[in-house]
């Protein structure tokens, strides 16, 4: 089995500028995970990565198949501009959104014509803004409207896939509050006769939603049942930890399970529950499979430790999957 390998998350650019250290960071992954397929890569409002485009894009091994994500730059704008998003119903914040993606749109191509391939296989939006800020209104008329712009302009076939994001909820704290996985799928369903487009589920993302192991499922069922699943993308959470937070959307490592040398005691994703996550689907639905952790404390300067927490967690899911 191949896997998606959200590096950019364990990577030591998101703390420590030291282009000597992400370099080996990068070297050393690679070198220890011949399971890789590709990447989710993220983008940042204009680049793909902190020391620019051009960094990144020399490490990547040309014969890849990688996921774009757009959650970065999103959370990005939004700290500056609360109703930025596909979903907005400000039309400002609307057309900004639109505005970034086409700059994903031309970072797609410009990384497509520097391999001479199709490198890029899925491209991962979201249904921001975050509704429960003060004025902020998004809904799924805005959403389509978004749609229908961006879903005109040519992909170079790479599929765009909703990236479930936990819901808004007046009865409990949100970290990203976006639209209900009910009004994403009622949306795409709208126009999936008509375009290459899909669901992509992070489990902790889902589990964080409803404070809920069982969520995932839930997510991932309905994605499927609506033929809309596209990817998985394994994400630790935990009810209570001192590092990684109460129901924070923080990559949390994976549990213990066969005696891994690198994982987090309060992980929920353990093993149990990944079999039940993975039991729950066809695997042959998925575009893709993959994990993104965080390495806490990300200040610490630990390559070892930040390519173990992926090695182990790779390690994990190839001997569930056997």
């Amino acid at each position: 089995m191949k896997y998606i390998i959200g590096a950019y998350a364990t990577a030591p650019s998101l703390a420590i500028s030291d282009k000597a250290l992400e370099k080996k960071f990068y070297e050393k992954l690679i070198d220890s995970i011949p399971q890789i397929r590709g990447l989710e890569i993220p983008f940042w409002g204009e680049e793909i990565h902190q020391f620019g485009s051009s960094f990144l894009l020399d490490i990547i091994n040309p014969k890849w198949e990688n996921v774009l994500t757009c959650i970065p730059g999103t959370m990005s704008y939004l700290a500056k501009e609360p109703s930025f998003g596909l979903a907005s119903d400000n039309s400002k914040g609307r057309k900004n959104a639109i505005a970034m993606y086409k700059r994903v749109n031309d970072m797609l191509k410009k990384m497509n014509d520097k391999y001479g391939r199709k490198s890029i296989i899925t491209v991962q939006i979201v249904t921001a803004p975050s509704m429960g800020k003060s004025g902020v209104r998004s809904s799924v008329d805005s959403f389509m409207n978004s749609l229908d712009q961006i879903m005109s302009w040519d992909w170079d076939g790479a599929r765009i896939v909703v990236e479930h994001c936990d819901r808004f909820s007046p009865h409990q704290p949100f970290e990203k509050g976006f639209l209900s996985i009910e009004d994403e799928i009622k949306g795409l369903l709208k126009i999936s006769n008509q375009y290459n487009i899909g669901l992509t589920i992070n489990w902790a993302r889902s589990a964080i939603e409803a404070r809920s192991v069982n969520t995932p499922i839930q997510h991932l069922k309905l994605a499927s049942a609506n033929n809309l699943l596209s990817g998985l993308i394994f994400s630790g959470v935990s009810s209570n930890d001192e590092l990684y937070g109460q129901w924070k959307d923080t990559h949390m490592p994976f549990a213990d399970s066969y005696n891994s040398k690198y994982y987090e005691e309060k992980s929920l994703l353990t093993k149990e529950n990944i079999k039940q996550t993975l039991a729950s689907i066809n695997l042959e639905e998925l575009d893709y499979l993959g994990v993104k952790l965080l390495s806490m404390p990300i200040e610490k300067n630990d390559v070892e430790r930040r390519v173990g927490i992926n090695l182990s967690a790779i390690s994990i899911l190839d001997q569930i999957l056997l």
